[in-house]
């Protein structure tokens, strides 16, 4: 007999022991999964005990699928809504079909949802997700992530991180020819000057200023994610971390107000020397291109000197983009979607909204597929 039924507390042992031995997640572990949770729902600001964690789909007693539901903040319409990121969604192929879709529907059908939200490159699950009427979005904005090499002698990692060795091939001669001149003539590291206005650092908490930066952005959208303080410092800093984030704050020596602030992700593989500083999210001031230049010189020095071998950019902004295509040669195609859907019947509008996601949006940034 097959059953689908919510999560509760006591089959969170059970999930973390069963989801590493299914062939999507087969290079996690329990403690991994375990994390997870506890970023999801625990830590979570927006996370109560009305809300699901999610479901389960059962055949007999044993574990055969698991939708997870992640509670997450959004604006909508100028006003603070609960939106719900789906996750880790997954079925044993001995019983897929209508009990996949089955999940699905629970999660579709919870109470007091104002947003649903996936994040998937799989081209068959954005198969389904289309026909269940999400719309998808395209991230970054500009499609194009470029890479600064900061250790020059890390040559393998970087020549495997911009996929010289792999297909396909007809791209290889002119990845080749990209990275040999960018060995050539490196990346410029941002000038800032030394009578600079603004001090930069590295910050450990949000306080209202991230929250306040923000605003302009935000009120230009009809629906995007809040960037409230507690969200913001549930993202950044959680004490749960499987890697390392760390968020750059540019403050003006004036007054000591914010003025932009860049966060990164470390990535090293298990036991790696090296890794690779990759951008997840940003704001910066007016996209005032000084501030951007002062982040990225930081950046670059302390990437730099925790033996990272690559820095990667993406922009947000018509600026920004220009600024990194005259500066870093290394460049590469970058999609990544987000889908999302509204419950029936909830919002009428004559025009369209403007919807603006962003990289950081879940389920991205929160450290699961």
């Amino acid at each position: 007999m097959i059953t689908v039924r919510e999560v509760n507390e006591n089959d969170l042992p059970r999930l973390a022991e069963y989801l590493p031995t299914q062939q999507p997640f087969l290079q996690t572990r329990k403690d991994v999964w375990e994390h997870r949770f506890a970023m999801w729902w625990e830590l979570n600001p927006a996370f109560t005990s009305r809300i699901p964690r999610g479901w389960i789909l059962e055949k007999d007693s044993s574990l055969a699928g698991f939708i997870g539901n992640v509670p997450v903040k959004f604006f909508i319409g100028g006003e603070e809504r609960t939106a719900f990121a789906g996750v880790a969604w997954y079925v044993d192929p001995s019983v897929r079909g209508l009990s996949s879709i089955g999940l699905l529907a629970r999660f579709l059908k919870q109470d007091n949802a104002s947003l649903f939200l996936f994040n998937t490159n799989n081209k068959q699950l954005m198969k389904i997700l289309y026909k269940n009427k999400f719309t998808g979005y395209i991230l970054p904005g500009f499609q194009t992530e470029y890479l600064s090499i900061l250790k020059k002698e890390n040559v393998g990692f970087v020549t495997r991180e911009f996929r010289i060795i792999r297909r396909p091939l007809q791209k290889i001669p002119a990845r080749v020819l990209s990275l040999v001149r960018a060995y050539l003539h490196p990346d410029p590291v941002p000038d800032i000057g030394r009578e600079s206005e603004y001090s930069i650092s590295v910050c450990s908490s949000c306080d209202d200023s991230f929250f306040r930066i923000w605003k302009p952005v935000t009120d230009r959208c009809d629906v995007t994610m809040s960037r409230d303080t507690a969200t913001l410092n549930w993202l950044y800093f959680s004490p749960v971390k499987r890697r390392q984030k760390i968020v750059l704050q540019c403050r003006k020596k004036q007054d000591n107000s914010l003025a932009g602030y860049l966060v990164f992700e470390i990535k090293r593989k298990e036991g790696a020397a090296t890794g690779i500083m990759k951008l997840i999210d940003q704001c910066i001031e007016g996209n005032d291109q000084e501030v951007l230049r002062a982040l990225l010189h930081f950046a670059t020095e302390t990437g730099k000197q925790t033996n990272l071998a690559v820095m990667e950019l993406w922009a947000d902004n018509p600026e920004t983009e220009a600024y990194l295509r005259n500066t870093y040669i290394l460049a590469r195609e970058s999609q990544n979607y987000t889908f999302i859907r509204f419950p029936e019947g909830y919002l009428h509008h004559s025009e369209p909204l403007k919807i603006c996601p962003f990289m950081i949006a879940p389920p991205q940034g929160i450290d699961h597929f």
